[in-house]
């Protein structure tokens, strides 16, 4: 795991959690606007990072804690999550200790689904994502 700071810290801390294919980096126009009075947080998960190897969400959450408790910060003002970064957020602050004061989810995946229909889903998302990334990357192409 990667992490990205903004700000003094001795403000109060912000971590943020990013979405799907993208990077801790994502959140840092929303970081450059608050790091006068925040400091920021924007760790990129394992699984976007080449010198590591993802291990599972428990591992992300240790890596955060041991991060937050080497820079000494104790507590935190807001946890920012953005779509599948949300599930691992719920995890973070369902185990850990760090008091956290507020929390803003943005398109968090809750969904239990139950495997069968994992089958099921599976091909048919394949299939609409797949769809979507030839409109993109043909937009406006004849």
């Amino acid at each position: 795991m990667r992490f990205q700071v903004l700000g003094d810290k001795k403000n109060p801390v912000i971590l943020f959690f990013h979405a799907m294919s993208v990077t801790g980096e994502s959140s840092i126009r929303v970081a450059e606007y608050l790091k006068s009075k925040y400091f920021c947080i924007m760790p990129t998960s394992t699984v976007y990072c080449s010198e590591r190897n993802y291990i599972s969400k428990q591992d992300e959450i240790s890596q955060i804690e041991e991060y937050l408790h080497k820079e000494g910060l104790d507590k935190i003002a807001l946890v920012v999550a953005s779509s599948i970064g949300a599930d691992l957020a719920i995890e973070f602050l369902s185990q850990t200790k760090i008091p956290i004061e507020y929390a803003f989810f943005d398109g968090g995946q809750f969904a239990q689904i139950s495997k069968m229909i994992r089958k099921i889903m599976v091909p048919f998302l394949y299939l609409a994502i797949k769809s979507l990334s030839f409109i993109c990357i043909n937009n406006g192409k004849k």
